[in-house]
């Protein structure tokens, strides 16, 4: 095999450990949590050393930021490919609302704001850490949120605050809907239930009232300034 085969086949091999390993601590987390998913633990899990592993991506403070370019990297795949359709407002809201939730309604996204809370403490990661929860609250929706948003609302989306109104309000619902799944999953009497609720919010029922409203929203700010959306 020549030099230039074999110089191949390591990078696929370094490429390859590099996912398993990004995978395994997305996992780890989810299972136990940031704390807990330690060094030892994640490399056992691996079936690596710690070694191995911090040759690839060095500290674990860089491999748990190498955690969340990985998420927005699978994040933008999945909503830079989806089509949009429906001949109503309401059916294309629905489109847009069912394709955010691929990753905002997930623990996969849970795992992206728990490590980036926790690098933001940390002196030496913050700066880091910082310019990732700006692209992820900015940057995302400019590149592929947005033209999705256009999509559905059409002649309106000239009309940035609208457009924006959407995705906030889409994406609240969406974060909120996998954090109460997260914490209905706790033993019971870990804690006092907001309200006595005992129910996950977050069904059919809930999701079609939320797209009801934000395309009743969305017709009346359209037709006070003079649009009309079907």
């Amino acid at each position: 095999m020549s030099a230039g085969k074999v110089a191949v086949r390591r990078r696929q091999s370094a490429e390859e450990t590099r996912r398993k390993v990004l995978d395994v601590v997305i996992q780890t987390v989810i299972d136990i949590g940031y704390y807990k998913a330690s060094s030892n633990e994640i490399a056992r899990r691996a079936g690596l050393t710690w070694g191995s592993i911090q040759h690839l991506f060095g500290s674990r403070d860089q491999l748990m930021l190498d955690v969340v370019n990985y998420l927005g990297g699978v994040m933008e795949a999945l909503v830079g490919g989806a089509n949009i359709v429906g001949d109503s407002l309401e059916e294309r809201l629905e489109c847009i609302l069912e394709v955010l939730a691929l990753s905002y309604d997930s623990d996969t996204y849970l795992v992206q704001m728990q490590i980036l809370l926790e690098l933001s403490a940390s002196p030496r990661m913050s700066a880091l850490a910082a310019r990732e929860i700006d692209r992820k609250n900015g940057g995302t929706f400019d590149r592929l949120a947005e033209p999705l948003l256009v999509k559905a609302i059409g002649k309106v989306a000239a009309e940035s605050d609208l457009v924006y109104f959407v995705f906030m309000t889409f994406r609240g619902y969406l974060i909120s809907s996998a954090l109460a799944r997260r914490i209905a999953k706790l033993p019971a009497g870990a804690l006092n239930k907001p309200m006595g609720r005992t129910t996950v919010p977050g069904g059919a029922t809930e999701r079609k009232m939320l797209i009801n409203s934000v395309a009743a929203t969305i017709r009346a700010e359209a037709k006070s300034r003079g649009i009309d959306i079907t």
